[in-house]
């Protein structure tokens, strides 16, 4: 997701560097934009592999698939890892992020020993925040069987996200479509997908600053169709070879040499997590997979994704708000709601169109509960300062409201719910009526409407709903502040233990210099680019 903070400023940074756009981008020329490279598309899936017998997936019908949360980061990369060990045909990743830090020189180093064994290995990466990762990527593509693609790139390959943007002044619109998705496939037959990229902080890797997010693994036909629309993007013309994009002097070996220096001391336990249990009591999936056994519910489900051609669309008017597949996937589960509606948004900005729909939800009887993140917890505080202009409305309207407190969710007797260290909230999820669930990479808010791509997995299978409604009313018990009005109009937060923590407007856990720093700011950026 584009830093908030960052398009805030965009439009001075865009007039500074007009000129000096002129000098990069001659200088940078020889980076087309678009590159001609071979199609591929997925192999076809592995059957009779290790994977799809753990699974069991040859033994049920085909439109079916397996089903399972994963709410431990700890757990949800042992699993991935263990996925690309087990791979005999193919592993192919779609990630927003994926950070040069431990996790992703374990990832990368696993991709590399499965392609020694000749799996393909395809990995797609949008180019947001890719500055300073060329030479690693580049060197990672240098081994047989294995390509990178960068999706809508820019000119400038260092410095940060308002330099590149700044480099071409004129080519903001296309620039500001990302790809948000967030996709995992081996074999073609299991695949996971949810809110984590591929960095320490959303695999609860780190002392501080670490997400409460979640992920789900899919295995079956939801792998299949979830392939398919990898090949829509893999194929897309914004979609290029980093070899385009990265020119080496370097041989293959020497290239090859310089990977592994980068990533040799990136070597992950194979069995650290096996013994603990994660908040749902389940066991650790990758144990599972190496025992040849993984547990899954098994039922109906799909797989979505908006079209990599979204990158280049302009932007939706509000009035046209969910106005593409990922979108309304969401939107038309929430209206025909019956009974009740769990969003988990970490960005959370429902704009005009979002507050009616939610207004004429709860009209008709159905209760919505919204958790987001607070002040206090969000890493884009200009989205929360946009969030929170409709705080008030939507309180008045009957929704239920609650914001993750980091300080609760820090606190040491709440890391067997939320990890190491637990600062934010980074889980984009939706439940229906206790029998439906839809997870994936979308946030509720005009950048995942209008400038993102996502993709994400509707399941229709109500165990897995009711698992994602506990996840959902835990961290509302154990880590987050409820909202209400008080009876002189003014905001009041009440902490998970019903105490009335803060009141008046006044956001809790953050300073004085925060609060009116937003109050400043939040103003001059627009909503729509949230």
């Amino acid at each position: 997701m584009l830093g908030a903070s960052e398009s805030s400023v965009w439009h001075v940074a865009r007039v500074m560097a007009c000129l000096v756009s002129i000098w990069i981008v001659s200088a940078c020329a020889w980076i087309q934009p678009v590159s001609s490279r071979p199609d591929s598309t997925s192999l076809p899936s592995v059957t009779q592999g290790k994977i799809a017998k753990a699974a069991g997936a040859t033994m049920l019908d085909a439109k079916s698939s397996g089903f399972r949360l994963l709410p431990s980061g700890a757990h949800a990369l042992a699993i991935r890892l263990e996925l690309i060990r087990s791979a005999e045909r193919s592993v192919d990743l779609q990630y927003f992020i994926v950070q040069p830090d431990a996790t992703g020189k374990e990832v990368l180093r696993e991709l590399r020993d499965a392609a020694s064994r000749n799996v393909r290995v395809r990995l797609l990466i949008d180019d947001l925040y890719t500055q300073g990762g060329d030479e690693l990527l580049r060197a990672f593509a240098a081994h047989a069987n294995v390509e990178v693609r960068v999706f809508n790139p820019f000119l400038l390959r260092r410095g940060n996200v308002v330099a590149k943007f700044a480099a071409q002044p004129f080519s903001f619109e296309r620039l500001n479509h990302r790809m948000h998705n967030k996709l995992f496939v081996a074999d073609g037959v299991a695949a996971i997908t949810g809110g984590r990229n591929i960095g320490d902080e959303y695999f609860s890797r780190r002392d501080a600053g670490n997400f409460i997010d979640l992920d789900v693994l899919a295995v079956g036909q939801i792998a299949v169709d979830a392939s398919a629309q990898f090949d829509q993007y893999w194929n897309s013309s914004l979609a290029v070879s980093i070899t385009a994009i990265r020119h080496e002097w370097l041989d293959t070996q020497q290239l090859q040499s310089r990977f592994d220096s980068a990533t040799r001391a990136a070597r992950a336990p194979t069995t650290q997590y096996d013994d603990e249990l994660d908040v749902l009591g389940q066991t650790s999936p990758s144990a599972e997979l190496r025992q040849g056994r993984l547990e899954l519910t098994w039922g109906m489900g799909q797989s979505f994704a908006d079209p990599p051609e979204k990158g280049v669309a302009s932007a939706s008017s509000d009035s046209d708000y969910g106005a593409n597949p990922a979108r309304m996937n969401a939107i038309e589960r929430i209206r025909g709601a019956d009974e009740e509606v769990l969003l988990t948004s970490p960005y959370f900005i429902p704009g005009r169109a979002g507050l009616d729909l939610f207004r004429k939800v709860v009209e008709k009887g159905t209760v919505v509960d919204v958790l987001t993140n607070s002040l206090a917890s969000t890493d884009q505080p200009l989205v929360h300062g946009a969030y929170r202009s409709y705080r008030v409305d939507l309180l008045k309207a009957g929704v239920q409201l609650h914001e993750l407190s980091a300080s609760q969710a820090g606190r040491d007797d709440r890391k067997k719910f939320f990890g190491l260290a637990a600062a934010g909230l980074h889980t984009k999820c939706l439940v229906i009526d206790r029998q439906e669930l839809v997870i994936g990479s979308m946030n509720f808010d005009p950048r995942s409407d209008h400038y993102n791509t996502e993709n994400g997995i509707a399941i229709y299978v109500p165990s897995v709903a009711r698992d994602a409604v506990l996840l959902h009313n835990l961290a509302k018990r154990h880590a987050a502040n409820r909202l209400e009005i008080g009876s002189d109009g003014h905001l009041e937060w009440w902490s998970p233990d019903g105490a009335r923590q803060y009141a008046h407007d006044q956001e809790p856990d953050v300073n004085v210099l925060l609060r009116l720093w937003l109050r400043i700011v939040s103003p001059l950026a627009p909503e729509s680019l949230l």
